[in-house]
């Protein structure tokens, strides 16, 4: 199993909204991002290395549905704080072994 990033995005034309996606290169992920944004207001605001980062994407984007005011496919209305939080809870419990990638 190949390990990647983990990334929370957030976009000035879109207040409050946050994206949590995975990668193995942050800054291709980053370019691609910004050629489709003519005045480049997304901003890279938490990333992190995770051994089982796709499996891990999944788990996050669960735990935050809850917390959550709108979700708009990819996109959560989520304190961004919470959502790094997430991503921080993630690969602690990774690391404690609360969980396995089967």
């Amino acid at each position: 199993m190949k390990s990647g990033y983990l990334y929370i995005v957030t976009n000035a034309a879109f207040p409050g909204w946050v994206k949590v996606g995975t990668t193995f290169d942050l800054t291709q992920r980053f370019h691609v991002y910004q050629t489709g944004d003519p005045f480049r207001q997304y901003k890279l605001r938490y990333s992190l290395h995770h051994p089982a980062f796709r499996e891990a994407e999944k788990k996050i984007k669960e735990t935050i549905k809850p917390f959550a005011l709108d979700i708009k496919g990819e996109w959560y209305k989520i304190d961004l704080d919470m959502a790094k939080s997430r991503l921080d809870e993630a690969l602690e419990s990774y690391n404690n072994g609360e969980w396995s990638v089967v």
